[in-house]
């Protein structure tokens, strides 16, 4: 560092002193021109040229033996004293120079300001103000004795504010040097500082070389340096994890050799980029195979450096298996819970449906079995007259009976894959509306309204018309166990272009907004009370669905509570290939209307 600023302030110096050498053989030029031009200094002795070129050149080699003995035999020593000489010798031909021009108003006096410069600048503000100060007295001096006589001393009164610049000069200049001075010291000492770090980091790395190999070699990570291809180095635990007993036998093969190929291609790709990029802390995982075949989960972490001279890539691997072998672990059991709890709620519902089915299976036969037992107790004239009447409670808990036997073996037929729709091509209008009509004497009985609507007279699509009865009879019986006397049941069909939208909808008590999502899930029931005010399992809006569904259709719910419900089914309109037989509806749809509707209760009906 000292050497460094010896070199710049030599060079400083060196430069001020060739530019005040010029100058000062530039003065003594012009001061032999002014004695040449003004004798009366040489009291009548005239030069030659001769001379006249003799005495710049003996000036010249006065300069020149000053600065070889300046620098090399005094080499820099006692600065200040040759610096002081120097600017002596420098004013001192500027006075002669002054004196000899016989202008007061020379411009000779303006030289003093390189002196000033050169003095702030070799020695600071202090030296040049001094020298300012020094050589504004002697431009006064030279006013105040040597000018001609004026009642106002014009020369005098100039020079002062040329004496008071000299100064402003010196402090300007002298500031600006103290702060460049302070910067250049601050900027040293953090530079000292900087390489007192360096030099002890690397004092503490050479101490240390075999301390690092030392971690490096037993540290817990494997640790590998290799090109992006061969390796050049392996640690004790990249041995063990690639199944190798010494490094002599896979050094400077290719590690790809743990690699599947796969695998090789995206970790090679990666290499290839830290190398040509210098990247560093590139993390990824990545899969190897060690010697054994066994597969290994690792987490890798790589870096670009140099070993030796040469760039390559500082990789540390982690085993990372057991970790994954955890996730994997955690994974299954939190399946095995939802499992679990998916078992648990299947089970409720199975529970329910049970209890429910229990109760459908008890009462109808509990009806019937009543129903004989009066048949064969009594035999007046009395109960004979009422015998139809229980005939028919037992013909309606029959058909009960069946409806429930034939929705548990559609269940089973669904789950197991079994239900094919056996598809017509048939009028979907005139179908719903014999279903409607066939609906109408038993709503009639509850005091409901049904209505019967359509945009279209005839619309054929293929569809299973056994299937398509069970569905829209489901719904009317929904919609006639859940309205009360004086509500309205709607059945409207619509086209709409590539689908026949069927909607029923009902007036009666509608459904909670927290039970539509599972109003169509299997053994689902609104009221699940012991008291139910309604018959039924729960299984029939879960039979509708499914049936809809075989037909490429969808059913949704609108229903708001205490307003009604209403169920909307989207059937697609397509054809089939074959010819279309004309189907009307069979003679046994009273038949299934009771069956449909065992479990509502008519009053009178």
């Amino acid at each position: 560092m000292s050497t460094i600023n010896n070199n710049r302030y030599r060079n400083i110096l060196g430069t001020i002193s060739i530019a005040k050498f010029g100058v000062l053989l530039l003065v003594s030029i012009i001061s032999i021109n002014e004695l040449v031009n003004n004798s009366d200094y040489l009291g009548g002795i005239s030069l030659n040229n001769y001379a006249i070129l003799f005495i710049p050149m003996f000036l010249l080699i006065a300069i020149l033996l000053w600065s070889f003995s300046y620098i090399y035999i005094f080499k820099f020593r006692n600065i200040e004293v040759v610096q002081m000489v120097e600017d002596c010798a420098f004013t001192l031909m500027l006075c002669i120079l002054i004196l000899l021009s016989h202008t007061y108003q020379s411009q000779y006096k303006y030289l003093f300001i390189f002196s000033i410069i050169s003095s702030t600048i070799s020695f600071g503000k202090k030296r040049g103000i001094l020298v300012s100060i020094v050589s504004s007295i002697i431009i006064l001096f030279i006013d105040l004795f040597f000018a001609p006589n004026l009642k106002v001393n014009i020369y005098f009164e100039n020079d002062l504010m040329l004496a008071l610049g000299f100064i402003m000069i010196a402090w300007v200049l002298g500031e600006y040097k103290k702060f460049e001075s302070d910067q250049r010291e601050l900027l040293e000492s953090e530079l000292k500082e900087q390489v007192r770090q360096h030099d002890y980091i690397e004092e503490m790395l050479l101490k240390n070389e075999d301390c690092y190999n030392l971690l490096i070699k037993y540290s817990h990570y494997a640790i590998m340096i290799h090109d992006g291809n061969k390796i050049q180095y392996l640690n004790e635990k990249a041995l063990e994890l690639f199944g190798i007993k010494s490094s002599e036998e896979i050094k400077r093969k290719s590690l790809f050799t743990f690699y599947n190929l796969e695998d090789e291609i995206k970790t090679k790709a990666k290499y290839l980029d830290i190398i040509d990029n210098k990247k560093s802390n590139v993390s990824f995982e990545e899969k190897i195979v060690n010697r054994d075949g066994e597969n290994i989960n690792i987490h890798n972490v790589s870096t670009y450096c140099s070993y030796g001279k040469t760039p390559v890539i500082l990789t540390i691997m982690r085993d990372i298996t057991p970790e994954k072998q955890v996730q994997e672990l955690k994974k299954e059991v939190k399946e095995n819970i939802k499992l679990l709890n998916e078992t648990q709620e299947q089970n409720k519902f199975i529970t329910e449906f049970f209890s429910n089915i229990s109760h459908e299976l008890k009462t109808p036969l509990n009806v019937i079995f009543s129903s004989l037992q009066l048949l064969n107790v009594y035999d007046d004239e009395e109960f004979i007259k009422n015998r139809k009447k229980y005939l028919d409670v037992m013909k309606q808990n029959c058909y009960r009976l069946i409806k429930l036997v034939n929705n548990l073996l559609d269940i089973i037929k669904y789950d197991s894959g079994f239900i094919i729709p056996n598809k017509q091509n048939e009028d979907i209008v005139s179908i719903i509306e014999a279903i409607a009509m066939s609906i109408v004497p038993y709503a009639e009985s509850k005091g409901i309204e049904l209505i019967f609507d359509t945009d279209i007279e005839e619309k054929i699509l293929a569809f299973d018309v056994d299937k398509m009865e069970r569905i829209i009879l489901n719904l009317l019986s929904n919609a006639l166990k859940f309205t009360d006397s004086g509500g309205c049941i709607y059945i409207n069909v619509s086209d709409k272009g590539d689908k026949v939208e069927i909607s029923v909808r009902d007036t009666g008590i509608g459904i909670p907004a927290d039970k539509k999502e599972f109003i169509f899930e299997r053994f689902t029931q609104v009221d699940k009370t012991l008291k139910r005010n309604h018959e039924g399992t729960g299984i029939g809006l879960s039979l509708v669905k499914s049936f809809v569904e075989i037909h490429d259709g969808e059913i949704k719910l609108e229903s708001e509570l205490g307003q009604g419900s209403e169920f909307i089914i989207m059937l697609p309109s397509k054809e089939i290939e074959d010819t279309r037989i004309e189907t009307e509806i069979k003679d046994d749809i009273i038949e299934r209307v009771n069956m449909e509707l065992s479990d509502v209760y008519f009053g009178g009906f």
